[in-house]
């Protein structure tokens, strides 16, 4: 039976899941069920946090038992007896102090390290690998063997590079070679842009030649180019009629067809910006052409003669202004995508070298082996059956973490193993490593089905009137977010999380 646990800040979930993970093991007949027992938190000071306190407890349960905030769940509901609790807590304690290495509590990232060395054969390294935590100075030193080599390489990526150069250049623009290719690696090394290519079914690494992406580059350039010129033919068309009527722009209502002369004036190189909320709602309604001091006098020079000229500018603001965005985007993109193989390759190249392995790549590299692989042999490999499993911060988990916790979890309930889920879905900081709270809200209730829920809903650690302002504060909070459109479909609503 799965069992998640929704606990706000201060409502007792570390103090929750201690009490679980000290009640299976206590209430074992295997003396060393702690081996088979495995507690994941999110950080190393909370993996210190849980691992004192579930010693901490056992050694008053096996003292003093009275005393720990536990008496009352054991005694009578497990032991009948303060004698029995005792010794088997003395016990339990006396063995996980002897046998320390195998108390798993840990971080996800340690547990994950831990079972990828297992894998170490199957990713191609040496079982001696290291973890390198500094993904940005891997990627550095790529882009610096890719500089270093270009007289080595076939002709076809330095003209890519210098063309890039001469853009920048032409455009006025600032540009380092060394730095903005640092900075495009490192959106092409990204865990968002891999999660992205993932969802779309794309090996980014190898699907975009150097002639496919100069064909996309030439579209693109041909979107932004036809649109610049019908920004201008319809600007110039709106001027033209009020050219000839003898009207100036800036007698327009508060002057907001002045801002026609810049659309006529846009340069290729420059970047079209849609026109305000303002002057659209305004170009729609011919009363609010002019003041109402002077519509009678001007209104009647104009209209309707400019209302159809008016109409086709702001259409270009609509569908017309989103593939030219689109454009845009792909358009200043491009030259990263054109050195993705490049970068792939030395990038592998230089952890190889050094027999190291960046950790925002080990989750992918898990996954991608075990995919597919049903959980018995993930235990072979590690040397370790675990049978419970107590899963703490969820919300902060990624879906690809998730994957590779699965399958374990999914044997471990089939076995009638105990495996509880903590979490609070408002305490999610940690998306930009891909973090998902989906996970904890609805999408693993749905995966296993039959889950029992639990809410704690009493705060410990604050004063009722700060809870209750705290309560009434965020939930009117994420009803005007909503309200107000800022909340992406991708995240769903706000206020029922509160």
């Amino acid at each position: 039976m799965l069992k998640i646990m929704k606990a706000s800040a201060g409502s007792g979930k570390t103090f929750s899941l201690a009490r679980k993970y000290i009640s299976i093991i206590l209430g074992s007949s295997d003396r060393y069920a702690y081996r088979h027992v495995l507690a994941v938190t999110f950080t190393n000071k909370a993996t210190d946090e849980m691992k004192s306190r579930i010693l901490r407890q056992l050694h008053v349960l096996a003292s003093e038992p009275s005393m720990s905030g536990y008496y009352d769940y054991f005694v009578p509901s497990v032991f009948p007896s303060d004698n029995e609790l005792k010794k088997k807590a003395r016990a339990v304690l006396n063995d996980i102090l002897h046998d320390y290495s195998a108390f798993a509590v840990s971080t996800i990232d340690r547990f994950f390290q831990q079972t990828l060395k297992a894998f170490s054969r199957e990713i191609g390294q040496f079982a001696s690998y290291q973890v390198e935590l500094d993904k940005r100075s891997l990627v550095a030193e790529s882009v610096d063997r890719i500089l270093d080599s270009l007289d080595e390489k076939d002709d076809s990526l330095l003209p890519w590079l210098t063309d890039n150069v001469l853009e920048k250049i032409e455009k006025g623009e600032r540009y380092s070679m060394d730095a903005n290719l640092l900075e495009m690696a490192m959106r092409l090394k990204s865990p968002q842009r891999q999660e992205a290519l993932e969802q779309a079914g794309i090996n980014g690494d190898f699907s975009y030649s150097k002639e496919t992406l100069t064909e996309i580059r030439k579209a693109c350039r041909m979107v932004i180019s036809s649109f610049h010129e019908n920004v201008r033919l319809r600007a110039r068309a709106v001027l033209d009629i009020m050219e000839q009527a003898g009207v100036d722009p800036e007698e327009s209502n508060r002057k907001f067809l002045k801002a026609l002369y810049c659309y006529d004036e846009l340069s290729d190189g420059s970047v079209a910006e849609a026109p305000s909320a303002s002057f659209l709602a305004k170009a729609s309604d011919s009363e609010q052409w002019f003041a109402k001091s002077k519509a009678k006098l001007l209104l009647p020079k104009v209209y309707p003669f400019m209302e159809a000229p008016l109409d086709e500018f702001c259409a270009l603001w609509g569908d017309d202004y989103s593939l030219y965005n689109t454009a845009c985007i792909l358009d200043r993109q491009v030259y990263g995508l054109g050195v993705a193989g490049e970068l792939h390759n030395t990038f592998a190249e230089l952890m190889r070298e050094k027999n190291v392995l960046c950790i925002d790549d080990s989750n992918t590299l898990l996954r991608n082996i075990i995919d597919g692989s049903d959980a018995p042999f993930v235990y072979e490999k590690l040397g370790v059956r675990y049978e419970h499993f107590l899963l703490d911060e969820f919300q902060d988990t990624a879906k690809v973490q998730w994957t590779n916790f699965s399958p374990l979890l999914h044997n471990s309930d089939a076995s009638g193993g105990q495996n509880l889920i903590v979490g609070d879905v408002k305490q999610s900081i940690y998306r930009w490593r891909g973090s998902d709270w989906n996970l904890l809200e609805s999408e693993v209730p749905g995966e296993f089905g039959e889950v029992e829920e639990e809410v704690l809903d009493t705060n410990y650690r604050s004063l009722a009137n700060v809870v209750g302002f705290n309560n009434a504060f965020f939930k009117a909070a994420a009803e005007v977010i909503d309200g107000l459109g800022c909340c992406s479909e991708a995240d769903g609503r706000l206020s029922h999380i509160y």
